[in-house]
């Protein structure tokens, strides 16, 4: 084996531990990420009037989780900072989230990028060399068509994953618009049911006054009898 092809096979063979590494599931069953959507705060409890201890996980930010509160609406966690409180489970994923993907495909990008431009100078150099051989010759250039073609597949799921992402910050700003909606409807209801107890208090009250007030007119504008004094 020459030195260009032991090249070759060590390229190769560094290609297929990375593919191999990207493959690994993301860490254990109780290995939780916080979501993309918004930054989450942390609180000392199971509630939203409860003091908060951290005032917002970003995106990616890994946590363990300990347990759910009785309603299913708040979990237990702790970051790896130590920091451990209450947030509402509805933030927490276990998939790993878009941002990391995304970071983690970008390295993949530029250490696949290194491996190109070494397979170029590998190839160059085996061009120029004159005893290279032509089968040499064309399996650096399988090897470089295979690593285009990976890098293609990468950037494609590259843009499907950053237009996911902003479908999803869309989402949620619209859902925390919807929910900013609702609680202002439900205020503004709770406002009118007091106007409607008040009236009807009101009302009663006066319907009280004006039977007393007819009550004593009553007598008053009632005809009195005439008198039979005997005389015709």
């Amino acid at each position: 084996m020459t030195k260009h092809t032991w090249r070759g096979t060590a390229c190769q063979s560094l290609l297929l531990v990375l593919v191999s590494l990207l493959a690994l599931p993301a860490g254990a069953q109780e290995r939780r990420y916080i979501t993309d959507k918004i930054l989450v705060p942390v609180r000392s409890g199971a509630g939203g009037e409860y003091r908060i201890v951290n005032k917002g996980l970003s995106s990616g930010t890994p946590i363990t989780q300990y347990s759910l509160s009785e309603d299913g609406i708040w979990a237990e966690v702790e970051t790896r900072g130590g920091t451990r409180g209450w947030l509402r489970a509805q933030y927490i994923q276990t998939e790993v989230p878009t941002k990391v993907l995304l970071e983690e495909a970008g390295v993949r990008y530029r250490e696949l990028e290194a491996d190109r431009d070494k397979l170029l100078s590998m190839l160059d150099d085996t061009q120029s060399d004159a005893y290279a051989a032509d089968g040499e010759l064309e399996e650096l250039r399988k090897t470089l068509a295979a690593t285009d073609a990976e890098l293609l597949e990468i950037k494609r799921v590259s843009g499907a994953a950053i237009e996911l992402d902003s479908r999803n910050q869309s989402l949620a700003r619209e859902l925390e618009g919807k929910r900013s909606e609702a609680e202002l409807l439900k205020l503004e209801n709770v406002r009118l049911q007091e106007r409607i107890d008040n009236n009807l208090i009101i009302d009663g009250a006066l319907a009280v006054l004006l039977g007393v007030i007819i009550a004593a007119l009553a007598p008053r504008l009632m005809p009195k009898k005439r008198r039979n004094d005997g005389w015709s």
